[in-house]
């Protein structure tokens, strides 16, 4: 019985030894696998949050992040632009949170409203959205490129000539500056601002960001009359508001108290965009006279500039006119806004019937808001399939049309990966071969050479290989990236080690039946070698897959670099995330060729002559 109980217990303390150990195995492929999913993770964020660690990002599971995320690409990263649309402060866009309540009645149809409005504006009022920011993926950028390749043709020189520019190809065209902010802005009349302006009228709604002059308004209030003081604003206006958001730009001087028409006024000559800013003919007499007095020719049966000139003389005449001249009876303010609000009078009649019809509170038109946040995460909530999905993939669509339409990295990866691969498996068996089945009495001392070799990092041979090359003339060729790889010191060492392990009767008979050296290497050694020649194979591809530094010295033209080579020049510029995208797809093909070939390759590991 005691006998027995030894044994229970020894069988028990096996099994736990067995459970720890796979316990410890476990954790070590957690440690292992975990850094791969975190870069994977990685690579499916923004600018707004990549910097968190979580292996599976907010917003594919919650709607406030995926709002926030949409909102980031909307107005590209641009805060200001994003608190001018959403009438808010915020400090950061990781603070923004949804609207609450946007699913009543009275909200959806105010939102309806607002956005039916949006569309019927005349692209002056609006900007495109979507826009390139911290060197991300842009969908307009995207968008727009596919635009030019069809209006095109897909010929860049006929694009360079019609434009009067030098693009080398249509992915380093980039849409014209829109300055909306700016009061002399303009579109240029330009062959390249006609066709983005085309470009524009084709995009979808999403696409198009209202430009109010609300935030404009108060920018100047704060900055440049009041010192960021609302205390102040209130005394000199006789008001009691409590936050800046609250302050909406009237339209007309006449709709404006008594205290505050001098801000009005000065905001409206000075800083109020010119190319929507409404002028009434009473003000031609006075715009004729400010011109003869300038001593310009026709000043007398001059008419008002329309369209307005994107700069020269008359421009100039123009923004002075309206800065000291021009009647400020005569200055109407039609921004986005207030046009929506002039609307809404006009269908509604009263302030009441607006109310009833959306749930609001309004005492006068004056104090409706574009609902833009409510806009926004009205489309994100019946687009969260879609918007996830985009999100998730972009940065990989984004370096895998890098990698493809930049030079020939592919091509080039291929051929040199091949070209390696063959080679090692060609020269190094053929050296060890010989090393194995003639004994020389030097045999060691070649091997102890071969092994000196690994002694010394490849940078030490850099040089002198750069220096061969070139004064043999193979730079930015194939040679220059195989000729230096053609042996290897490891590989020959290990060959000849799983050759020495090889039955010697079989070359016996085989010598006996009349075969050569050549033919016993390929009937005899080659098929019994077959899992050695996977594991040297598997080494020389990902040598020469994971080269760059040596690939890149000794082709340093772009035609003839390799995948690491781009996608070093990627990661140059690129953000982040993008760059973890990049290597996430580089990973890719080492781990395919692994899992395809792991049956053999084991093999060969587990051979005692490998050991």
């Amino acid at each position: 019985m005691s006998h027995i109980a030894n044994v229970g217990r020894r069988s028990w303390r096996v099994r736990l030894g067995i459970a720890v150990l796979y316990l410890v195995l476990t954790i070590g492929a957690i440690t292992t696998i975990y850094p791969f999913l975190l870069m994977v993770s990685t690579a499916t964020k923004s600018h707004v949050d990549f910097a968190h660690l979580d292996l599976l990002p907010a917003y594919l599971t919650r709607m406030p992040h995926l709002f926030v995320k949409y909102a980031e690409d909307r107005y590209a990263n641009n805060l200001d632009e994003m608190n001018a649309a959403y009438t808010s402060s915020y400090a950061k866009f990781e603070d923004i949170r949804p609207p609450a309540n946007a699913n009543s009645a009275g909200v959806r149809a105010l939102t309806d409203d607002w956005a039916a409005f949006a569309r019927s504006l005349p692209l002056i009022h609006q900007r495109a959205g979507f826009g390139e920011h911290d060197n991300a993926p842009s969908l307009l950028l995207l968008r727009y490129r596919q635009y030019l390749r069809e209006q095109f043709s897909g010929d860049i020189a006929r694009l360079n000539k019609e434009w009067t520019e030098e693009n080398v190809a249509f992915e380093n065209v980039t849409p014209p500056f829109e300055r909306t902010a700016r009061r002399e802005w303009v579109p240029e009349n330009s062959p390249k601002m006609a066709n983005w302006i085309r470009f524009k009228a084709t995009l979808p709604p999403d696409f198009q960001i209202v430009r109010c002059a609300d935030p404009l308004y108060r920018k100047f209030l704060r900055e440049e009359r009041y010192e960021d003081e609302i205390a102040k604003l209130n005394a000199a206006w006789g008001t009691d508001y409590q936050d800046w958001q609250e302050i909406m730009l009237p339209r007309t001087l006449a709709t404006q108290p008594a205290p505050r028409r001098a801000d009005w006024e000065m905001f409206v000559r000075t800083k109020f965009p010119l190319r929507i800013l409404q002028v009434d003919a009473s003000a031609l007499p006075a715009w004729r006279a400010f011109l003869a007095a300038r001593k310009r020719p026709g000043a007398a049966t001059a008419v008002f500039p329309d369209p307005l000139p994107a700069s020269g003389q008359t421009l100039t005449d123009w923004m002075e006119f309206i800065s000291r001249a021009a009647p400020v009876s005569a200055l109407t303010a039609n921004s986005a806004e207030n046009l929506w609000r002039a609307s809404l009078q006009q269908r509604f009649g009263s302030v009441e019937a607006a109310n009833t019809r959306f749930g609001t509170s309004w005492t006068g038109f004056e104090e409706a808001v574009p609902p833009q946040a409510l806009v926004d995460w009205r489309h994100v909530q019946a687009n969260a399939a879609s918007l996830r999905g985009e999100f998730a993939t972009r940065n990989f669509r984004a370096v895998t049309n890098y990698i493809l339409l930049h030079g020939r990295a592919v091509g080039n990866t291929v051929i040199f990966c091949t070209l390696v691969i063959l080679a090692a498996v060609t020269v190094n068996p053929l050296c060890a071969y010989a090393l194995s089945r003639y004994p020389l009495p030097y045999a060691y001392k070649v091997l102890l050479f071969l092994l000196a070799t690994m002694a010394f990092p490849a940078e030490v041979a850099m040089i002198p290989n750069f220096l061969l090359l070139r004064d043999l003339g193979m730079l930015n060729t194939f040679w220059a990236l195989v000729l230096p790889t053609l042996a290897s010191g490891f590989s020959i060492f290990l060959l000849k080690g799983f050759f020495d392990s090889l039955p010697k009767e079989l070359y016996e008979a085989g010598i006996l039946d009349g075969a050569t050296e050549v033919t016993m290497f390929r009937r005899i050694t080659v098929p019994l070698s077959l899992p050695i020649f996977s594991v040297i194979a598997l080494n020389a591809f990902t040598a020469s897959y994971g080269a760059f530094l040596f690939a890149l010295v000794v082709c340093q033209d772009p035609k003839m670099w390799t995948l690491m080579v781009w996608l070093y020049d990627l990661q140059a510029a690129a953000p982040q995330y993008m760059i973890m995208a990049a290597l996430t797809l580089a990973a890719l093909p080492t781990l395919i060729v692994f899992l395809f070939a792991q049956k053999v390759i084991m093999r060969g590991i587990i051979l005692p002559s490998f050991k």
